[in-house]
């Protein structure tokens, strides 16, 4: 099995995860949408450098995106936009997809230059000496934890 066949799977219970604790959720209002988003991406990036050790960083983005995508389609079924009235939404939810995924590529990078300069993304000899790996399952837990604190309507 390849690390982005390993990345995926502990995705796929991410993924799991969140459809099951956002089941209720008919809507997100657009903010909700992009704090979630942004608590994924933060996780799908430490899932990427944690296991994908093989992978360029053209690959690790591009599986990011991937990801996040796959999430998004997903998850957010329906965006609660308060200038759009809701009956015209629909239309306009691959407009927002396109802008929202355009914002997701920048904060990839974002958060890795970030990762880097707080030294979250160290050396695996580093990590072996200093036991700061976090596991695949935390990954997953704290996003799910951190996704319960959104406040969603």
């Amino acid at each position: 099995m390849s690390s982005s066949d390993i990345i995926k799977t502990e995705f796929n219970k991410l993924l799991l995860s969140s459809q099951d604790s956002l089941k209720e959720v008919k809507k997100f209002a657009i903010g909700e949408m992009w704090k979630i988003l942004q608590l994924l991406t933060a996780a799908v990036i430490r899932l990427i450098e944690n296991i994908g050790r093989d992978l360029s960083s053209p690959e690790k983005k591009l599986l990011a995106m991937e990801l996040i995508t796959e999430f998004y389609d997903k998850v957010f079924k329906s965006i609660e936009i308060p200038v759009i009235p809701s009956t015209i939404e629909p239309l306009f939810h691959n407009y927002i997809k396109k802008i929202v995924m355009i914002l997701v590529d920048s904060a990839i990078d974002s958060m890795v230059a970030t990762f880097r300069e707080l030294g979250i993304f160290v050396s695996s000899k580093q990590k072996e000496l200093f036991s700061l790996r976090y596991s695949e399952a935390q990954i997953v837990d704290n996003f799910i934890k951190n996704l319960e604190t959104v406040r969603i309507k």
